[in-house]
């Protein structure tokens, strides 16, 4: 129900033909829907990726609960979700976001106009990742992966 969410959908939607990919979706509203969406997933799809959502972030573990009960690999768009047992992210770095946010409003402050200050998206991408999860959900990574990481938990 979010509109990025929205947004993060229909770029999956967009993209996933072209890698062979079939996208196959379960809605959730409110948090107490996500252990029902994510059941109804179950037989139907070879991973899950959560698009970054607040709803069905703050009910992680439903789906975390599903994915190891059924194998099914968890994929987020939320680089700290990966420490409550998400697989995988690629995503930004909050932190980062804060402290690019911090410089331009650093310079609103300093009497700049917000009119003459660009629009700034986020720079970097991080790929954070948990083979301990990966193992819980009967995904085993490759070490090449691994080394890619800019985050590996622990």
């Amino acid at each position: 129900g979010e509109a990025n969410s929205v947004s993060s959908v229909q770029m999956v939607h967009d993209t996933a033909p072209a890698r062979g990919m079939k996208v196959v979706e379960a809605a959730a509203t409110k948090s107490s829907d996500v252990l029902a969406s994510a059941r109804s997933l179950v037989g139907k799809v070879d991973a899950i990726y959560l698009p970054i959502d607040n709803t069905v972030i703050s009910a992680l573990e439903a789906v975390l609960k599903v994915a190891e009960q059924s194998n099914i690999p968890v994929i987020t768009g939320d680089t700290d979700s990966v420490n409550r047992g998400a697989i995988a992210a690629v995503g930004f770095d909050y932190y980062q976001v804060g402290r690019q946010t911090g410089v331009i409003v650093s310079r609103i402050l300093k009497g700049e106009s917000p009119q003459n200050i660009p629009v700034e998206g986020i720079s970097t991408m991080d790929l954070v990742i948990n083979p301990a999860a990966a193992e819980r959900m009967g995904v085993t990574l490759p070490a090449s992966l691994i080394a890619e990481a800019k985050k590996v938990i622990q």
